[in-house]
C-alpha cells in the first residue's frame, strides 16, 4: 500500500477539481436513494432541468449543459420517451431539430422526484449559512462556465 499524500501537496485546482466530483457523486447517490422507483438520476436531471427552465428545449441544449456526450443525451431520452415520460416534437424555429416536452406522466415524476429529495436538501443547507451556499453556488456556476469556454475555445485565455 502506498503512503498517501499530505493534502497540501496536490495542486490547489487539482484538489478543487477532487472536492467537487466527490460531492457531485455523494449528491448524486442521495438523489438516486430518494427517487421514485425507476427513475434513474440522469433522467431526474433532465426532468429537474425541465421544471427548471421550461419545456421546449433541445436535446442538444441539454447535452451541452450537462457535459454528456450526444450519444448519451439520445438513449436517455429513448428511455424516457418508451416510458411516456416525455415527447420530442420538431422545432418549429427550424424544423430540423427536435424540441422536449414532459407528457402528464412526467410532469407528475418530475414533481414527485423534487419532492423526494426536498427533506435532505433542507437537512443539507442547514449545515451552512445560506449566504455561503449562495456564494458558493455563484462561484462553481462562473468556473464552470469559463472550463466550458475553455473546453470549446481552447485558445481563449
Amino acid at each position: 500500500m502506498t503512503t498517501p499524500l499530505p493534502p497540501n501537496a496536490l495542486p490547489p485546482v487539482l484538489s478543487l477539481f477532487a472536492a467537487v466530483s466527490a460531492a457531485h457523486h455523494a449528491a448524486q447517490r442521495l438523489v438516486e436513494a430518494r427517487l421514485p422507483k425507476g427513475l434513474t438520476a440522469p433522467q431526474f436531471a433532465v426532468l429537474e432541468r425541465m421544471i427548471r427552465l421550461g419545456e421546449g428545449q433541445t436535446p442538444i441544449s441539454i447535452a451541452n449543459a450537462f457535459g454528456w456526450p450526444k450519444t448519451s443525451m439520445s438513449h436517455t431520452l429513448a428511455v424516457m420517451e418508451a416510458r411516456g415520460l416525455v415527447r420530442l416534437e420538431p422545432n418549429p424555429r427550424d424544423g430540423r431539430s427536435k424540441c422536449l416536452w414532459f407528457t402528464p406522466k412526467g410532469r407528475t415524476l418530475a414533481m414527485l422526484g423534487v419532492t423526494s429529495v426536498e427533506e435532505d436538501l433542507s437537512r443539507i443547507a442547514s449545515l451552512a449559512p445560506i449566504e455561503a451556499v449562495t456564494n458558493l453556488a455563484e462561484d462553481l456556476t462562473s468556473l464552470a462556465a469559463r472550463l466550458d469556454d475553455q473546453r470549446r475555445f481552447p485558445d481563449v485565455a
